[in-house]
């Protein structure tokens, strides 16, 4: 490898992706027509059109602008040279995230578009007589997650959708006190080291505390108006004055004291319906919020994580989503996307989670609603709703605390994860970074652990496919550059028991200065030794492209 280079992919051995559908992701850098006819010439079998970018709706990036003759060339063009199509969706929030709030209206819009990429890979799947068509939707993409519990943590209120964020604080409070809340030392508050009596009360605690806080507060306006309640029964009762016709006809009972000149009692009167009122206001809401928002283990959580809350929203989605998938003919298969760390349900153990809960909910509905056998509703969901994994946005776990070792995430829990989530793994994405941003590197450019993670699969039988989603290195040169890099990293051969990209990279795929690498077979080079600096960087000598003869190293011995 060349030592000026500045990536790192040592770690990086030959890899053969031959059996695993290799393809790349066809990124909407202007014409999705043209960038995807590029591609084919790629070689791949599997391509991704991708509706995810985030840039605008008039720059690209929304299946709108994909026009009637463009979807069909598209399909024609795929057919003709037998690439299997996949889509990424657009990138809008399944659980109705939006701002800082989860909202049902942004939800439904979502579940609108969604319907509509649906549509269109529906489209490609019968024109193309295929079935289960891939199409990757992003878990949570505007719903904040809590990558670092013990520093901050975002809340939801379930009944008004606002997302709240909560720090860890000090606190002066008599550990009798945080107790007797519920809180657990070392889990919901920690002792402050040389300040006696002082608390860092970590968010997990605060949330607690705020959700015990709303009920007692909501108890205590029951008792409260409970109390007054009373007192004004007694004063209307020393008259004489029947409890029950006074609420059964006040209008009856109060001209009766208004005729009696007992304008001190018609004022008794009307507070004790008022707060009677207000009492069986107080019980309902606190059976609404006992009913509603009490978990498994009888906590009110009114306040709620956002994986909880948002586990909850994309069930909807999915579900919703699911029963239109099926109604198609081509059943097109929704593959959930596990996005950024600082996203809800980005642990792929909690997106798993939800995905089962998706599936036995569809199953559900599609015995309720289209008569099928529990066994067959079963089938139907597991085939129609999976995983999409993304190996590079695992790898952004890795500038965050693990609270189970108290260290950096590593490669280690990476491929822990993938081990757990494989029975819900349908699609893969692959691309590198260096663990801070998403990159979109080509393999071996960052430390993702890819090989490793494809050798899982590999090693259990996974036969989905895996898109390249390399479009990081499109500054650096084509985006074909981004494929080529990551084929020539892993030793891929170009053709079953052939040379492999290695030996190919810099001829047909070659590319400007900034990777450094001379043209193969300089002509005057050629023409005076008989050999030409194929390898050479430019920085060295190599002669580049266009360069009269006498200029840098071009027809002149190297010393």
């Amino acid at each position: 490898m060349y030592d000026n280079l500045r990536f790192e992919y040592a770690h990086f051995n030959s890899l053969d992706f031959g059996s695993y559908g290799l393809g790349a992701s066809v990124t909407p850098m202007g014409s999705q027509l043209m960038t995807t006819n590029t591609a084919i010439n790629w070689g791949l079998q599997n391509l991704e059109v991708n509706l995810g970018t985030q840039m605008s709706f008039q720059q690209a990036g929304h299946l709108a602008q994909l026009g009637k003759i463009e979807r069909e060339e598209l399909i024609r063009l795929a057919k003709l040279n037998k690439v299997n199509l996949s889509v990424h969706a657009p990138l809008l929030c399944p659980a109705g995230g939006q701002g800082n709030a989860i909202s049902e209206i942004a939800r439904v819009k979502a579940v609108q578009e969604f319907e509509q990429t649906l549509d269109f890979v529906d489209q490609i799947g019968r024109s193309m007589n295929k079935k289960h068509v891939p199409v990757v939707i992003h878990a949570v993409n505007a719903v904040p997650g809590n990558p670092m519990p013990d520093k901050y943590m975002y809340v939801i209120n379930r009944d008004s959708g606002e997302i709240v964020p909560i720090e860890a604080k000090e606190v002066a409070y008599d550990k009798s006190y945080l107790e007797g809340m519920g809180l657990k030392e070392g889990v919901d508050f920690k002792p402050i080291p040389g300040k006696p009596g002082h608390y860092e009360l970590l968010p997990q605690g605060r949330l607690k505390m705020y959700n015990k806080r709303m009920v007692d507060n909501l108890r205590y306006q029951e008792a409260h108006t409970a109390y007054w309640r009373k007192h004004y029964e007694e004063q209307l009762k020393a008259v004489g004055i029947q409890l029950a016709e006074l609420e059964r006809n006040p209008k009856k009972v109060e001209k009766e004291l208004i005729d009696k000149g007992r304008l001190d009692l018609l004022e008794v009167a009307r507070m004790y319906r008022a707060i009677k009122e207000e009492e069986e206001q107080h019980k309902a809401e606190m059976r609404h919020l006992l009913r509603k928002y009490t978990d498994e283990k009888g906590n009110l959580r009114i306040l709620d994580s956002p994986d909880n809350v948002a586990k909850e929203q994309i069930k909807k989605t999915f579900v919703e989503l699911g029963l239109k998938a099926y109604e198609k003919k081509s059943q097109p298969m929704i593959v959930i996307e596990n996005f950024y760390p600082e996203h809800a349900l980005s642990n792929p153990e909690k997106l798993a989670e939800a995905v089962k809960e998706i599936r036995q909910s569809l199953a559900e509905e599609l015995v309720r609603k289209k008569g099928l056998s529990r066994d067959a509703a079963r089938k139907v969901a597991n085939e129609l709703i999976g995983i999409t994994l993304d190996i590079g946005h695992l790898n952004l776990f890795k500038k965050y605390i693990n609270p189970k070792t108290g260290k950096l995430y590593s490669d280690k829990e990476i491929l822990e994860w993938v081990k757990k989530v494989y029975p819900y793994i349908k699609h893969v994405h692959i691309t590198d970074n260096f663990g801070d941003i998403d990159a979109h590197l080509p393999i071996g450019w960052g430390t993702a652990p890819i090989k490793e993670a494809i050798e899982i699969l590999r090693k259990k039988g996974w036969k989905g496919r895996a898109i390249l989603e390399t479009f990081g290195a499109i500054p650096y040169g084509q985006q074909a550059f981004g494929v080529a890099q990551s084929l020539y990293q892993m030793g891929v051969p170009l053709v079953p028991g052939g040379p492999s990209w290695d030996m190919a990279f810099g001829t047909y795929f070659q590319t400007g200065y900034a990777f450094t690498t001379g043209p193969i077979l300089p002509d005057v080079n050629f023409q005076t030794y008989g050999v030409g600096f194929s390898g050479l960087p430019y920085a060295t000598g190599a002669q580049i492209g266009g360069q009269k003869p006498g200029e840098r190293f071009a027809g002149t011995p190297m010393s």
